[in-house]
Parts: C-alpha cells; sequence; structure tokens
C-alpha cells in the first residue's frame, strides 16, 4: 500500500486532454505560481497558448468527478445500510439474550460481550450513515464564538491531560441562523481529530473566527500529523480511513452540516506539521 501511494503521489492530470502522468515527464508549464505536467509537447503548447481556459476546464472535470464520486458513495452508503441493518439487530438481540442465559464468571459470557462490544460499534456506524443523509436542522439566530466555547469548555479535561496549548482568537460576529447542537457536534468531531493528532510536541491549538464581508471564517489548526496530500480530498468520504484523523463518518458529518448551512469546509494540510480546517459561513444580516 505505501507503494502505490508513493506512485500516486507522483502522478497528476493532463490539463489538457486529462491523462494521468508522471511529476517527472519533461513537459512542465507554470501559470500563476503552479506547476502543470502534460503528456505530449503539444499539449503544453495548447495550455500555453490559453492556460486561463484549460485550467478552468480541468477544475470543472474535477469536480464533476468529485460529484459523481460522492454520489455512488452516497448510494453505496444507503445499500450497506438496508442490508446490514436488520440482520445486525437480529445478531444483537440473540447475542445479548445469549449473554444474560450464561454464568456469571463463564468465559463464554466474556466472549459473548466482546460479540455485543462489536454489534454496538456496528450500530452506531449505521445511525452515524442515517443520520449524515436523513437529520433535519433547527435552524435560530445564534452567536457562533458561544458554541465554540461550549466545546473547547467540554474539551478542557483533554486539554489539560495531553498538554495541549490552546490559542483562542473570536473576533465579534453577528447572529445568524445555525443549529446548535448539530453545529456543535460537528466543531467537537473536528476538535476531537486535532487532538488525536497532537502525538508530539509542539501540540498547539489555534481557533480563530472572523467576519470577512457577509460571511463568517472559522478556522481550526492543529500542529499534528498532518494529512498526506494524495488523501486530503478523500477525508469527507464516508467511508475513507485514515491512521491519522479516523474513519469518515465524523468528517462526513461535518461536511454534511456545514453544507446545511449554505457553508463550505476546506483542509489545508502538510505532512509532519499539521492541519488547518477552514470553514466559511454565511452571515444573515437583519435590516
Amino acid at each position: 500500500m505505501r507503494i502505490k501511494d508513493k506512485k500516486d503521489a507522483n502522478k497528476t492530470t493532463d490539463p489538457v486532454c486529462a491523462m494521468l502522468v508522471s511529476k517527472e515527464t519533461p513537459f512542465i508549464s507554470t501559470y500563476n505560481a503552479n506547476e502543470y505536467y502534460f503528456c505530449s509537447e503539444k499539449c503544453k503548447e495548447l495550455f500555453e497558448q490559453e492556460p486561463e481556459l484549460f485550467v478552468s476546464m480541468m477544475e470543472k472535470r474535477q469536480d464533476s468527478f468529485d460529484r459523481e464520486r460522492l454520489k455512488s458513495l452516497r448510494h453505496l452508503a444507503d445499500e450497506v445500510t438496508h442490508e446490514i441493518r436488520n440482520p445486525l439487530t437480529s445478531i444483537g438481540g440473540f447475542a445479548r439474550r445469549v449473554y444474560k442465559s450464561l454464568p456469571e464468571k463463564s468465559s463464554e459470557r466474556q466472549y459473548m460481550k466482546r460479540v455485543i462490544d462489536d454489534v454496538e460499534k456496528l450500530e452506531k456506524m449505521i445511525s452515524r450513515l442515517v443520520q449524515i443523509e436523513t437529520e433535519d436542522f433547527d435552524m435560530q439566530p445564534t452567536d457562533i464564538n458561544e458554541i465554540i466555547k461550549d466545546v473547547i469548555n467540554s474539551f478542557e479535561r483533554d486539554f489539560n491531560e495531553s498538554g495541549i496549548s490552546l490559542d483562542l482568537d473570536l473576533k465579534e460576529a453577528p447572529l445568524f441562523p445555525i443549529d446548535r447542537g448539530k453545529m456543535k457536534t460537528a466543531l467537537s468531531n473536528l476538535l476531537r481529530n486535532a487532538i488525536e493528532a497532537m502525538e508530539h510536541e509542539p501540540k498547539n491549538l489555534t481557533i480563530n473566527t472572523d467576519v470577512e464581508g457577509e460571511y463568517l471564517i472559522l478556522s481550526i489548526t492543529d500542529t499534528g500529523k498532518g494529512i498526506p496530500e494524495e488523501k486530503v480530498k478523500y477525508i469527507f468520504d464516508p467511508f475513507f480511513t485514515s491512521k491519522i484523523y479516523g474513519p469518515g463518518l465524523g468528517l462526513a458529518f461535518v461536511k454534511k452540516v456545514i453544507g446545511a448551512h449554505g457553508g463550505e469546509i476546506e483542509v489545508k494540510s502538510t505532512l509532519g506539521k499539521g492541519t488547518t480546517f477552514h470553514i466559511k459561513l454565511p452571515v444573515k444580516r437583519k435590516g
């Protein structure tokens, strides 16, 4: 798997013909401080004639691909949920009945407890898959900074035990429609991931908010392990699992919540240095 990751990281898409090409190709062009790689001199020449056009085309192709991929993943999640839920309920119910019938100190009782624990993990996963797709949102005028403070307070013990230094800079923001409970859960997922990613010094967590025009900008930065470049675009996929940030269900829920608020979330990460989540939420001003 590691060999495959390295190969993938050394390849990119030709913005003209959309072929997969190695970054070691001799056909390279620079536009707006970004390097683009080509399969042939002809593609390079075409690109240099109208770079803005081909960059735009490449971005639209990627957006289309990402939409189709997420659509397929949602369909897969629906299928998995439908096919697993009923038999899982039967297995769990049977295991619990057997567990209760076994003697207190029986070794079989301990084994059955493991079965029940694993079933409960799967049940929670199924519930979260359903939650991602079906939950309604109750939007009320809310101070986003108050939600952030509540989330931080809930992790105070974790910060102290892990030796994490918190740098908090929350600029005054207007009230705007937020589902307080779901936003709190989403931000808790991000903070939990950040804490778990910071295994070694320095352990610094920076949280900033600011208002830019009609948008509230929230940034959460950790000094953890970082995410490999080739994996960053997949971390919001429901079935993507990272050694650093765990199963993708939590981050898929985060993306769902931010999107339901009309917002956007993006990730910037450097392997070995840390990760930043940028959240952009529209602010609805009264009057």
